[in-house]
Order: C-alpha cells, then sequence, then structure tokens
C-alpha cells in the first residue's frame, strides 16, 4: 500500500477551473487520437459517450442544429469531425 499526501491550498475558482479544463484535455487527448483514426462515423451511443450526454441530449442537438446527424438506411450516425468539434468546445 502506498502513502498518498493530500496537500490543501488556497486557489481562485478561475484557476481552479482552468486547472480542471486542462486536465480533461489532457485525458481526451489520449483518448482522441486512437478513435479518430478508427472510423468516419460514430453510432447514437458512442457518440453519447464520447461526449458524455444522453441519446435525448442529441436527439435536441439534431433539432436545434449544435450537432447534426446523418442517416445511413435507417440508422442514425454521427461524423467524427462533427464530435471531435463537439467535444473541443466542451473542453
Amino acid at each position: 500500500m502506498t502513502n498518498s499526501a493530500i496537500q490543501l491550498m488556497q486557489i481562485d475558482i478561475e484557476s481552479f477551473g482552468q486547472f480542471i479544463q486542462k486536465l480533461v484535455r489532457e485525458e481526451l487527448e489520449k483518448i482522441i487520437p486512437t478513435q479518430s483514426e478508427e472510423k468516419e462515423f460514430y453510432t447514437r451511443e458512442e457518440t453519447a459517450k464520447l461526449l458524455n450526454v444522453s441519446l435525448t441530449t442529441l436527439f435536441h442537438w439534431n433539432n436545434d442544429g449544435t450537432l447534426k446527424n446523418t442517416k445511413i438506411g435507417n440508422r442514425v450516425y454521427y461524423s467524427k469531425d462533427e464530435v471531435f468539434s463537439k467535444l473541443k468546445q466542451v473542453s
């Protein structure tokens, strides 16, 4: 078992927010390159998981133009470029 230290310091909310954004961005950069090479389109479920939103949110985003989907046959997909563009906006 390893010992870990917790250090508390006073930090303003803006700096804390920037710190969290930096950590999230770094983690996304680890994930995005491997997934971006795999496919051009993502299913609704994959897109919702990547963006950490519900399928209902994706439905509303499509209706209001926030994130447009593409229908191929009877299935709904989201383009890789659209999804990653939205990921960059969120992070």
